[in-house]
């Protein structure tokens, strides 16, 4: 399984057999960030909010998965979770779906702009190999939060999202108050855009990997 940030919120998950998915999916004019042009085979979309659900540069014709769904995306197994856009089990921001993805025997859970703490949703993907997770809080749990959820799940990796940036348009915090939560070696900062997982990792405790940004 190969993951690679293509900023915000969105990345993009592929397969050993190249199928592909496009999670979350943002506006550059409302983000500030540039999206890259790309193809899959499917999109997933938290919540209709314009920095999650934007089909600008996504170049072919892929199904949009925007519901309740248990499908598969040729070797991807997809299912989701309903959880809330906020503490308050959605009057403020509405619905969000977490997205749980089973990749070459790897299982990889997309949280969406989870703005709730949830110990139902936390014990039903409890072990999970990666955790793509929000943590700049304003409009999603923020980074204390987000640690909340790294304990409860104890997942193998976490990649952080949703965090501002010198370019983000809007404002969120940045990633340093959530880094600052975790012993200094359970942080690795990767100097590219991807990760590509052969196995199933053995650490036994979680680890944070920081991607960069793709451009083109």
């Amino acid at each position: 399984m190969k993951i690679q940030y293509l900023g915000h919120s969105c990345f993009r998950l592929i397969s050993d057999m190249g199928t592909t998915v496009v999670c979350d999916p943002y506006n550059t004019d409302m983000v500030g960030l540039q999206k890259p042009a790309v193809r899959c085979d499917a999109v997933t979309v938290s919540h209709r909010h314009n920095d999650h659900d934007c089909m600008d540069n996504i170049i072919n014709n892929p199904a949009v998965l925007d519901c309740e769904v248990t499908c598969c995306a040729d070797d991807i197994a997809i299912s989701t979770l309903p959880t809330y856009h906020d503490g308050e089990k959605g009057a403020k921001r509405g619905g969000n779906l977490v997205f749980v993805f089973c990749i070459d025997g790897l299982k990889a859970v997309h949280m969406g702009d989870i703005g709730c703490l949830d110990d139902e949703l936390a014990r039903k993907i409890c072990g999970c190999d990666v955790l793509l997770l929000p943590v700049g809080g304003v409009y999603t749990i923020d980074a204390q939060e987000a640690k909340w959820y790294v304990d409860r799940i104890n997942p193998k990796i976490v990649i952080p999202m949703h965090y501002g940036t010198d370019r983000h348009k809007f404002k969120l915090d940045g990633i340093d108050k959530f880094l600052s939560l975790f012993d200094k070696r359970q942080i690795q900062v990767i100097q590219n855009d991807s990760l590509t997982l052969q196995d199933v990792p053995q650490n036994l405790h979680p680890q944070i990997y920081v991607l960069q940004t793709f451009t083109d």
